[in-house]
């Protein structure tokens, strides 16, 4: 069973973007849950969704405790002590962020992978007044790094569950697979 964490901010799309990798999941033959946990439900909060998938039914009930993929849309919440709870040493990171100099920028010693999604979604005018809407970009660069989804799945799935702007939202997905990077020390 593989156990995801997708973080970010509300309003940058992280529910769905479970929402998003559980449908992608599905099609292509894996059981999958996938469920949001909010704080103080405002804009702007520290928001988490939660996935898990495996080949066979997944019979659990209870929080995703120690992730094997963490996905954050925001690198500010690296220093967020209830985000980075539970992750371990073999946890592969996803962030949101421009390149780093090298892993340090972070603080971290997990398999790290950086996208600047936030500059893919404005390219697309993904975005609301507030923010910019990476939860597109952000799954198409965990497909790519986990190599655990392939991109038609992903595409499909963005098709079906995004409310409005189908194509620049299957348009970041594509970007984002394309320029997802891991970083090393």
């Amino acid at each position: 069973m593989i156990e995801i964490k997708l973080s970010g901010r509300g309003g940058q799309g992280a529910v769905l973007a479970s929402q998003i990798l559980g449908s992608a999941f599905f099609k292509i033959g894996n059981w999958v849950q996938s469920f949001p946990s909010f704080g103080a439900e405002r804009r702007g909060a520290p928001v988490s969704a939660f996935l898990r998938v495996d080949t066979k039914e997944i019979t659990l009930r209870y929080g995703v405790k120690h992730p094997e993929w963490l996905v954050l849309f925001d690198p500010g919440l690296v220093k967020n002590k209830m985000v980075m709870d539970g992750v371990r040493s073999d946890t592969s990171i996803i962030v949101n962020s421009t390149e780093p100099a090298g892993k340090g920028r972070f603080g971290l010693e997990q398999r790290l992978f950086i996208v600047d999604a936030t500059s893919i979604a404005e390219g697309l005018n993904l975005r609301t007044t507030s923010f910019s809407i990476v939860n597109t970009a952000m799954v198409g660069a965990f497909a790519k790094a986990s190599g655990l989804i392939d991109l038609d799945s992903v595409s499909a799935a963005i098709g079906e569950l995004v409310p409005v702007k189908k194509e620049e939202n299957i348009a970041a997905a594509k970007e984002a697979y394309g320029k997802v990077k891991e970083v090393s020390l």
